[in-house]
């Protein structure tokens, strides 16, 4: 049945483009992070595991999160790895790094990169006066921009 929530089918077509992107994104450093938080060796391992942790778990709420706002304008989230893969922004780990400097950089490099492309597409949502997405993109714009800023934080150490 079609969302008859006051957005044309042009925009909700464009605004859930961009979400899937973003949901692409959120599973591209989902799976970054997993792998880090297993692989992830030295003397701050413990501090370190339990950050990563602390990352993937609030990403995994996001994932769900953004899904379910694709779901909520009427359309349909992508759901496969080769699309996730098609459609990130971010570069695939095809190794794991045990070092935790390259890890906190790389996470850095994403969250960085999820900000600026969050930031760059939060106008579709509400030149399209989606409220909601756009709220919702805000808000995850704000977690990226906090993990951002605790990696760096960690990185200057």
């Amino acid at each position: 049945m079609e969302a008859l929530i006051g957005i044309n089918k042009k925009n909700k077509t464009e605004i859930s483009d961009a979400l899937n992107v973003m949901l692409a994104d959120q599973h591209i450093l989902y799976i970054k992070l997993r792998n880090y938080h297993w692989n992830i060796e030295g003397s701050s391992f413990l501090e370190l595991h339990e950050f990563l942790e602390k990352l993937y778990t609030e990403l995994a709420t996001g994932i769900d999160d953004t899904a379910e706002r694709i779901r909520k304008i009427g359309k349909v989230p992508m759901g496969s790895c080769e699309e996730f893969l098609q459609f990130t922004n971010l570069n695939e780990t095809k190794e794991p790094y045990h070092d935790s400097k390259k890890i906190l950089k790389s996470l850095l490099d994403d969250y960085e990169t999820m900000t600026r492309w969050m930031r760059d597409h939060i106008e579709l949502a509400a030149d399209a006066k989606d409220y909601g997405t756009e709220d919702f993109m805000v808000g995850q714009l704000r977690h990226c921009e906090e993990a951002a800023w605790m990696l760096r934080a960690y990185l200057s150490k």
